[in-house]
């Protein structure tokens, strides 16, 4: 009785503190060519996805890929938690700058996460500066939801002022369980990024604090919702999802040590 008590224990112990399955889809189409405030959009996707790299906590695994039309969707690489590894394949990407096909991203990258991805809680990201809305691409994001992605947020490059691009990025993440945040410059996206994965790891529980400096000219905006940089933080700390029998913890501990007594 005494080891099955330890042993219950260690297994609580180790699900207690749930780490990500992340997929980060990168939009490599011809507009990404396109300049925001003198810098390539395809350029604020590479640098906004190293500070992605940079926000994985220990243990976590990362998969990125790149979809620049219908015949080429790309998994540039699959699932690692060597930041170094992620970082060296984001800065090597070399896209073709092509059509945009965001139904074909997402779902090659959807289910990529949810054939290989190991890990409880599973998140694609997307950043794109836009494409056609679609019932297809909608009922894509939706059906990827349902079969166990938890969040599909994307971040939306250059995109406030086009209804039509916003549009189609604010369904996907709609449908798909996560949030669109919409931004306009490299701060933004990096900003945004962290959002998006504390937002997803936290399960959208997410408290935002005040900053004492004036909010910028340029802000992350989830949703319609002004979010002043660097200000989104999880509630309970970033890096996994807390699982509901960690508060079995105190309990199975308590009947382990009455039963040695």
């Amino acid at each position: 009785m005494e080891k099955k008590l330890f042993f219950a224990l260690l297994l609580l112990a180790g699900i207690a503190f749930a780490s990500s399955s992340i997929v980060l889809s990168i939009d490599g189409s011809g507009s990404m060519k396109d300049n925001v405030n003198g810098s390539r959009k395809f350029e604020i996707a590479r640098n906004a996805s190293l500070c992605l790299v940079d926000q994985l906590q220990p243990g976590d695994e990362m998969a990125i890929y790149l979809f620049e039309n219908s015949n080429t969707v790309t998994r540039v690489r699959s699932f690692t938690n060597s930041t170094s590894a992620l970082k060296s394949s984001i800065r090597a990407l070399s896209p073709d700058y092509g059509g945009t096909d965001l139904r074909g991203g997402i779902n090659e990258s959807g289910t990529y996460l949810l054939e290989h991805g190991k890990f409880p809680v599973k998140i694609v990201i997307v950043i794109s500066d836009g494409g056609s809305a679609s019932t297809t691409l909608n009922r894509t994001a939706a059906a990827l939801h349902a079969q166990g992605v938890d969040h599909i947020s994307v971040v939306g490059i250059n995109v406030r002022d086009n209804a039509s691009a916003g549009k189609a990025l604010a369904n996907i993440a709609e449908n798909g369980g996560g949030q669109f945040y919409s931004t306009l410059d490299h701060t933004d996206a990096c900003d945004a990024f962290s959002q998006a994965y504390n937002d997803a790891v936290a399960g959208g529980n997410v408290e935002v604090s005040p900053t004492p400096t004036p909010t910028p000219s340029h802000t992350v905006t989830p949703h319609g919702t002004a979010t002043p940089h660097g200000t989104a933080t999880p509630s309970g700390g970033g890096g996994g999802k807390l699982c509901p029998l960690f508060f079995l913890l105190p309990a199975a501990l308590l009947a382990f040590l009455a039963v040695k007594k």
